[in-house]
């Protein structure tokens, strides 16, 4: 069981550091984006440039990202300081999270983003591939509030 605990909180702290690097890349992308107008990583665009319709949808996930990253980040820290699995949290932010990649991948690999720069997309694909094996790890664990001796109504 410990075994099993310390497994998981590997890959919690896997998640905190990544999302605490995704927050700085978005920072970082939304400075660049606004004083110099330059399009730069995570949202490289295509060959032939971000159509003007595609900019509200970039910035929409970037502000739901944001949200999911400040959960995620949140849960990361209770998780490895407090000892505690808030589990309902953690499904949230990798919820938000997860819908985020995929939304952002439907998005941008038609564009031919994703061929225009494999190194950046593939690179933030692999680097994401942990998360869903932690949503499984929460979604499958005992609800906090049950208890397993406790009769079910």
């Amino acid at each position: 069981m410990l075994k099993k605990f310390l497994k998981l909180q590997r890959l919690i702290l896997y998640y905190g550091v990544l999302q605490s690097l995704h927050l700085l890349v978005l920072l970082r992308a939304g400075i660049l984006l606004l004083t110099t107008s330059t399009i730069p990583f995570p949202i490289l665009p295509p060959s032939t440039g971000w159509q003007a319709q595609t900019w509200p949808f970039l910035l929409g996930l970037a502000g739901m990202d944001v949200i999911g990253i400040l959960l995620g980040i949140i849960f990361a820290v209770r998780s490895q300081f407090k000892g505690v699995v808030d589990q309902k949290l953690g499904l949230i932010s990798l919820t938000i999270f997860i819908s985020g990649a995929i939304i952002f991948a439907a998005g941008t690999l038609p564009s031919g983003a994703w061929s225009q720069h494999p190194i950046a997309y593939w690179g933030m694909a692999l680097l994401f591939l942990p998360c869903p094996y932690l949503f499984y790890q929460l979604i499958t664990m005992p609800l906090e509030n049950e208890s397993p001796n406790e009769p079910t109504p």
